[in-house]
């Protein structure tokens, strides 16, 4: 028993050298197993073709680039790829410990030149993420209206890629000899920056569904303007912590909108003639202007307080009437193609006259347009370039100077005087009626004045 046990002995001993010994001598020639160079694999290969190894190692190679998609194969020679380590270097590798190494990962970097041509890797990039038809670019979850209410639209990944990454890695792969490239796992694609359950956003929903719940009413008397849902939400901006406060351009640029739709003044009207009919008249001094400024301000406070509230313009200039006809029924017309005034005073006729206005072959022809009687004098004297006038009744109705007034001068009204005997703007009235005319007008009392024979 002891002479078997001996031999069992001795013959494992000579088998474990023997086994030591053929590993030696295969490992003095041969690269220990897991074993890479430049992150190639060179397990098992012989040490002396090294060079020849490496420089063939890219000659089966391809790259599989694996998209959201489907997938894509290049191969070096597809962008003149080349790989070649430079001359005098070598892999130290101690074969008496062989049975050691050969259960470690070995990493082993040598210097290489590598080249390749950008403008075919730029090519097959172009063609193959760039320039394609199902290219879908990345939104951002967003805030959307539907069915009066606020919610979020989701966002949409989309299939765009970081080129330039995408570059950097396909050279990376090729360098250690990666079979694949995944395109997600390496987080080459253009990804939304807002996502839906971003808690900024959610918080921003929430604050625009609430503001969505009150309105604020323009009262224009027999029109109204309402403010409300995403109209109004719309005048809200984030403040850069995630809180809508009104947005003060906003806002103005709102009751900017409001004044260029119901402001009158410098407008244009369509005006009831009498024994004529509609007459557009346009440009004068009469009508409403609103205050942008109080307004806005007037409008930044109804929105901070987030209530039902009607409100009203502040304005600059005010009318008679802020109705659609804000003439009111009661004013002046003036027709210089008929050389006729007359005076309403609560739709009745007070006055109805000839006159005799500027005369428009010297430059002095009255400016047509709707005017307002701004001052109201008596017993005054109007002066101009070589003349001054005694006058027992003023009623300026523009701003350059014309207004209509008595004239104890004139016998003769109407007909065709203005055009040689006109006055210098103004328009003349007989003294007889200036009393009447002027104890039924009053200050911001409309004065229209057209041409009929321009209609």
């Amino acid at each position: 028993m002891k002479k078997f046990f001996r031999a069992s002995i001795v013959l494992i001993v000579l088998l474990l050298a023997t086994v030591y010994l053929s590993g030696f001598y295969f490992f003095a020639y041969h690269f220990f197993p897991k074993t890479t160079i430049n992150g190639k694999d060179f397990g098992f290969t012989r040490r002396s073709d090294l060079y020849e190894n490496y420089k063939s190692y890219y000659d089966n190679y391809n790259l599989k680039l694996i998209k959201k998609d489907g997938s894509l194969k290049i191969n070096p020679k597809d962008i003149d790829y080349v790989d070649t380590l430079d001359q005098g270097q070598f892999v130290d590798q101690n074969p008496f410990y062989w049975f050691l190494y050969i259960l470690v990962p070995r990493d082993e970097s040598l210097q290489a030149r590598i080249n390749y041509n950008e403008d075919k890797l730029e090519e097959i990039i172009d063609k193959n993420f760039v320039n394609i038809d199902n290219l879908i670019e990345p939104e951002d979850a967003q805030i959307v209206y539907e069915k009066d209410k606020y919610k979020i639209k989701k966002e949409v990944e989309g299939n765009k890629v970081n080129i330039k990454k995408l570059k950097e890695e396909i050279i990376k792969s090729f360098k250690s000899a990666d079979k694949k490239l995944k395109l997600e796992e390496k987080d080459l694609y253009i990804k939304p920056y807002i996502l839906s359950d971003d808690k900024r956003l959610n918080s921003i929903l929430e604050q625009k569904n609430k503001l969505n719940g009150f309105k604020i009413t323009y009262d224009f008397k027999d029109r109204q303007e309402v403010l409300e849902k995403d109209e109004l939400v719309s005048l809200y901006v984030d403040n850069g912590e995630g809180l809508l406060v009104p947005d003060p351009v906003k806002a103005e640029d709102y009751i900017r909108m409001l004044a260029s739709k119901y402001d009158t003044f410098k407008g244009e009207r369509v005006f009831n003639a009498t024994d004529i009919g509609p007459v557009t008249v346009r440009g004068g001094i009469y009508g409403w202007s609103t205050d942008i400024l109080k307004s806005t301000e007037e409008l930044i406070k109804a929105l901070e307080n987030t209530e039902d509230v009607t409100l009203t313009p502040s304005y600059r200039l005010e009318a008679v009437d802020r109705g659609l006809n804000d003439l009111g029924n009661s004013y002046v017309e003036i027709d210089l193609g008929r050389q006729h005034m007359w005076l309403y005073k609560d739709s009745k006729l007070v006055v109805d006259t000839p006159i005799v206005s500027g005369n428009p072959s010297q430059g002095n022809g009255t400016p047509t347009g709707t005017g307002k009687i701004w001052s109201r004098e008596r017993d005054r004297y109007l002066t101009g370039d070589g003349w001054r006038s005694f006058v027992g009744y003023w009623l300026p109705f523009n701003w350059s100077g014309c207004g209509i007034h008595d004239s104890s001068w004139r016998s003769d009204y109407g007909k065709d005087i203005y055009l040689t005997n006109g006055s210098h703007g103004c328009v003349n009235t007989p003294p007889n009626l200036m009393s009447v005319f002027y104890n039924n007008t009053f200050h911001g009392m409309p004065v229209v004045v057209y041409d009929s024979n321009s209609k």
